[in-house]
C-alpha cells in the first residue's frame, strides 16, 4: 500500500518552505504520487491545505472512486476555463497576492503566457522538480512494486529467450518480448522496446528495426514493464549459442561492479558514475562511453537522482537508480549491462537479478 496522506503531508511542507501559497499539478505521474489518479488529463490545484482535483467526464468517476487527498470536481468546458473560474472564485477584486507555484519543467511557454493574463490576485512561481525531489525517497511499498515490476519482466525475458534464433528481424523479436510482458500480466511496456543486434547495438538506443539477427552476432536488448504505475529497465547482452562474449562484455561487467561496491548513503551519485567510468578509461575505452552510469527509476523511467557528473546528489536511503556502463565501437557493436538498486542504510540491494 502506497502512504498517500504522508506523500501529501511533504507536498504541503515543501509549499510552504518555499513560500508558496498554492500549487498547481500537471504532470501525470505527479498527480498519481500525490492524489492517486491515473487518468490521462487532470489539474490539481492546491490552495491553501485543500486540493481541487478538476477532471473531464471521462475520469470523474473514477476520480471520485480512487483519489486520494483532493475534492474531485467536473469541468464542463475547459480545462484553463475551469481553473481560471476557480481562482477567481477563491481570489475575487480585491483579494490579498496570492503565490502558486506550477511545474516550471511541464507547464508549456503558451501556458504559461496566457495564466499571466488571469487574476491580479494570483502571482505565478515556477518551481523546478518540487514533487519530484519527494519522488526521490521510495517508501517500502513502492520498492515492493518495483520488486515485482522486475519478476514480471525478468519472466517473461526468460520465455522470450525460449523462442528466439538467429534469422529473426529485431522488431519480430521485440514483439515476442513485449507480447511475454503483456501475458507476465504487465500493463504495457515502460519504453519502446530497443532491440539492436550485431553493429547496430552500437548504438545506444537503438530501438528494434528490420535487421535480421545474424549467427554469430549479439543482441543488445533493453526493455522495461509497467506494473501498478511502476516500472521496470534491464539491458542485457545475448548471444547465439557457441559464441563467445566479446572481450568488452567484461570490462562492462567490471565497471558495473565497482560502481556498485561504492554505493552506500552519503556518497555522491557523481562518485558511483567515477566508480565506473574510471574502469573504462583504464581499459581504453573513455570516449566509447559517453552517458551516465544511470538514473533514477519508479513512476517514470527517467527520475532523480542522476547518476553522472551532471547535478550530483548525495545518496540516501530509499533512492533507486539504475547502474548501467556500456562501451559503444561505432560500427561493429555495443554492450550495456544494467541492473537496478534501492539505497539501504548500509549499501544497497539489487531489485533487479543480474543471472537473469
Amino acid at each position: 500500500m502506497h502512504d498517500f496522506r504522508h506523500r501529501y503531508g511533504r507536498f504541503l511542507t515543501a509549499i510552504e518552505d518555499r513560500g508558496l501559497d498554492g500549487f498547481l499539478v500537471q504532470h501525470r505521474p505527479n498527480l498519481a504520487y500525490l492524489f492517486n489518479f491515473t487518468g490521462s488529463a487532470g489539474l490539481a490545484c492546491c490552495l491553501g491545505h485543500e486540493t481541487i482535483l478538476l477532471v473531464d467526464s471521462r475520469y470523474h468517476e473514477q476520480a471520485r472512486a480512487t483519489a486520494a487527498n483532493c475534492t474531485p470536481r467536473l469541468i464542463r468546458g475547459s480545462f484553463e476555463q475551469a481553473l481560471e473560474e476557480l481562482l477567481n472564485d477563491r481570489f475575487p477584486g480585491g483579494s490579498s497576492r496570492q503565490r502558486l507555484g506550477l511545474e516550471a519543467t511541464h507547464a508549456s511557454c503558451d501556458f504559461w503566457l496566457r495564466i499571466q493574463t488571469w487574476s491580479a490576485a494570483v502571482e505565478w512561481a515556477p518551481e523546478h522538480d518540487l514533487i519530484e525531489t519527494l519522488r526521490t525517497i521510495k517508501e517500502p511499498g513502492e520498492i515492493d512494486a518495483l520488486v515485482h515490476a522486475f519478476e514480471l519482466a525478468q519472466g517473461a525475458y526468460a520465455r522470450f529467450l525460449d523462442q528466439i534464433s538467429p534469422g529473426l528481424a529485431e522488431v519480430r523479436m521485440a514483439g515476442i518480448l513485449e507480447m511475454e510482458m503483456r501475458e507476465a500480466g504487465g500493463e504495457g511496456t515502460a519504453f519502446p522496446t530497443i532491440m539492436a543486434s550485431g553493429p547496430r547495438s552500437s548504438l545506444p538506443h537503438g530501438v528494434a528495426g528490420g535487421r535480421i539477427w545474424g549467427e554469430e552476432e549479439l543482441l543488445l536488448i533493453d526493455f522495461g514493464i509497467r506494473s501498478g504505475g511502476y516500472l521496470s529497465d534491464l539491458t542485457r547482452i545475448h548471444l547465439p549459442r557457441g559464441v563467445g562474449k566479446p572481450e568488452i562484455f567484461d570490462v562492462v561487467s567490471e565497471a558495473q561492479h565497482a560502481a556498485l561496491d561504492s554505493i552506500r548513503p552519503g556518497v555522491r551519485s557523481s562518485d558511483v558514475d567515477r566508480a565506473a567510468r574510471r574502469v573504462i578509461e583504464e581499459a581504453g575505452h573513455g570516449d566509447h562511453f559517453q552517458h551516465g552510469t544511470g538514473h533514477g527509476l519508479g513512476l517514470e523511467v527517467h527520475e532523480l537522482p542522476r547518476i553522472s557528473p551532471i547535478r550530483p546528489q548525495t545518496l540516501e536511503p530509499g533512492m533507486v537508480f539504475t547502474v548501467e556502463p556500456g562501451i559503444y565501437l561505432p560500427g561493429r557493436l555495443g554492450v550495456r549491462i544494467e541492473d537496478v538498486v534501492a539505497v539501504t542504510e548500509t549499501g544497497y540491494r539489487l531489485l533487479s537479478d543480474p543471472d537473469r
